[in-house]
């Protein structure tokens, strides 16, 4: 049984890990704000570490004695991109001091990274871990200076980096804006592809970094391995949802001048901001899980449909739908 140390542990995509791991049997500490909402985990037979990563001064304690740890706290959006590097750049290299300070013998770090550090890619090209990566937003640059910072420190803490693509699943806020216009009978939708996949299949790859004997330093790409357009998407929730919706092309123009006034209104603690608009409005974000199948032995099991019916079943069931 080991002792594991997830950051952002009661976010979407934490708590689902959090509950895997006690799952697997293995012993979780939370390394949560004090300000924080508990709500998905509170429950959980788990250890509590206040802090954050983002002051040093709570991780020596938080990281001692710790056999894994599961990094997935990060910026999302800010207001200006220094909100991103403080969080993203500067508290990875405070965790990652900390290691090396309090945990020298830490068996494995595993970064939770994603696939904006790419860039897109054309319609006919799926990104690949040696694809050169040319970020086109704030997130993904600092995502791929954090990434860089692991890389650096790889032969001293055995690291494992994971991109992930679109995660969806039930916990999860920034999706759930879209199926609140298909439930209103609207269906925005705009030119590209994307690949996605259910959080239930991206915990199930975390869980195998934990597992496998891989060399430090090495990244993955995670999806589920198909490719979808918004359409795609919008298509198969609109039928769980049960109702039909009058199709609205936004065109990349007006996406674009809508992040700029959320952004000019807000206090950049907004998903739809200018920075999230240029990922969106870009031709490709489809990504190859070659590598992950074959060195992780990553299997896929949740088809789209599958994944968006336990999803928007679970809104239903939280009212938030």
């Amino acid at each position: 049984m080991a002792k594991v140390l997830v950051t952002g542990a009661n976010g979407f995509v934490g708590s689902h890990l959090t509950e895997k791991l006690i799952e697997k049997g293995h012993k979780v500490r939370a390394l949560v704000r004090k300000t924080a909402n508990l709500q998905w985990i509170k429950d959980l037979p788990i250890e509590i570490s206040y802090g954050a990563i983002c002051d040093y001064d709570t991780l020596p304690a938080a990281v001692d004695g710790i056999d894994y740890i599961m990094h997935v706290a990060g910026a999302t959006k800010g207001k200006t991109e220094k909100d991103y590097e403080y969080v993203n750049v500067d508290g990875t290299k405070n965790l990652l001091k900390a290691c090396l300070e309090k945990n020298p013998n830490l068996k494995r770090f595993v970064f939770f990274s994603t696939l904006a550090v790419t860039g897109s890619s054309d319609k006919d090209t799926r990104l690949s871990e040696n694809t050169v990566c040319i970020p086109v937003s704030i997130y993904g640059k600092t995502k791929l200076q954090a990434e860089l910072t692991v890389l650096e420190a790889k032969d001293k803490i055995p690291s494992i980096i994971l991109r992930l693509c679109a995660i969806f699943g039930p916990r999860d806020t920034e999706t759930l804006a879209y199926f609140k216009f298909l439930k209103a009978g609207i269906r925005p939708t705009w030119d590209g592809t994307v690949s996605s996949c259910y959080i239930k299949d991206a915990v199930s790859a975390a869980i195998l970094c934990l597992e496998k004997n891989i060399e430090s330093g090495t990244i993955y790409h995670i999806s589920d391995g198909k490719c979808y357009t918004i359409d795609d998407i919008a298509t198969i929730a609109e039928q769980v949802i049960g109702n039909k919706t009058l199709r609205v092309k936004l065109p990349t123009p007006i996406m674009s001048l809508y992040g700029k006034i959320v952004h000019t209104f807000s206090d950049g603690n907004t998903v739809l901001g200018p920075d999230k608009i240029k990922e969106l409005t870009q031709s490709c974000w489809v990504c190859d899980i070659t590598k992950a199948r074959r060195e992780l032995g990553f299997v896929p099991r949740y088809t789209l449909e599958q994944g968006l019916k336990e999803t928007i079943a679970w809104y239903k069931e939280q009212k938030w739908l």
